[in-house]
């Protein structure tokens, strides 16, 4: 049986500790927020708050999938500032990475009641309708935090899925476009500090990525077009073949990557055509 493609993400954005922090034999934590510090220097030491040095530190929980840790220093913070939005989302975040749905949503509820322009909270919001198969909620969240901020594209990318998980091909492919206009790698993002959810989990994979083909095409990125209609002939998509006359696709068929993938969907399409020529 093939593995299901499932993987839980935090966009990075601009100012986050990345999550390749140095190896170290033991613990990290205290230590390794230490020595980010001393890095620092003196001077943005002093000019750093101890709310600040406090969120610094549970972003480094954060990397290092500590998440139990992370949201007592989070809370730690929240006691002086609960109307934090930012905060509140984190400590969401963390739930979710511990499959504890309810109080990820309480807290993105509440990061999006003090915030109410704070896109993350809501789209956040609608992963854990997501995560629960209320693909209908999820995309009204998404839609939402779309409106409220329509440049990011994970919210886009988002929205495709759960427009894909209840057969909206269309409306699912046109969300994945704007995804890949706004952020050519959306889909390539790894990254485990960050303010935003992405879920790739989705049920039929070979006509995913058919779809995510069809989304490169016509982006012209014969790069990722061929990956992805090969990924979809490896999980035994039947119709693969059909990009030779699909209109999407006419600007990358030339290209040697693409004419490669279907070079080896071309036995299959000849035998079936003898097979159906003789019935």
């Amino acid at each position: 049986m093939k593995s299901r493609l499932s993987a839980w993400i935090c966009l990075a954005l601009p100012g986050l500790v990345s999550a390749a922090l140095p190896t170290a034999s033991r613990p990290l934590g205290e230590s390794a927020f230490r020595a980010a510090s001393a890095r620092q220097g003196s001077d943005s030491r002093s000019a750093m708050s101890a709310e600040d040095l406090q969120i610094e530190k549970a972003k480094i929980f954060m990397a290092e999938k500590k998440y139990d840790v992370a949201i007592q220093t989070y809370q730690d913070v929240l006691k002086g500032d609960p109307k934090n939005a930012v905060v509140l989302n984190m400590v969401g975040i963390a739930y979710l990475n511990l499959s504890k749905d309810d109080q990820a949503k309480k807290y993105f509820e509440r990061s999006a009641k003090a915030d109410k322009k704070y896109s993350s909270a809501v789209n956040n919001l609608g992963m854990v309708w997501y995560h629960q198969k209320n693909f209908k909620r999820a995309i009204r969240e998404y839609q939402r935090a779309a409106l409220l901020d329509p440049t990011l594209a994970g919210t886009h990318a988002n929205l495709g899925f759960a427009y894909y998980n209840t057969n909206k091909l269309v409306e699912a492919a046109t969300e994945f476009q704007k995804a890949v206009e706004l952020d050519p790698q959306i889909f390539e993002h790894n990254d485990r500090v960050g303010t935003m959810v992405q879920d790739r989990s989705v049920a039929n994979h070979g006509l995913f990525f058919f779809t995510m083909a069809r989304v490169y095409a016509q982006k012209n990125d014969a790069v990722h077009c061929a990956e992805y209609l090969r990924k979809s002939f490896d999980e035994g998509y039947k119709d693969v073949g059909r990009a030779r006359s699909d209109s999407a696709f006419k600007t990358v068929l030339d290209d040697p990557a693409v004419q490669a993938v279907l070079a080896r969907v071309a036995p299959a399409d000849e035998k079936a055509a003898a097979s159906h020529s003789g019935s």
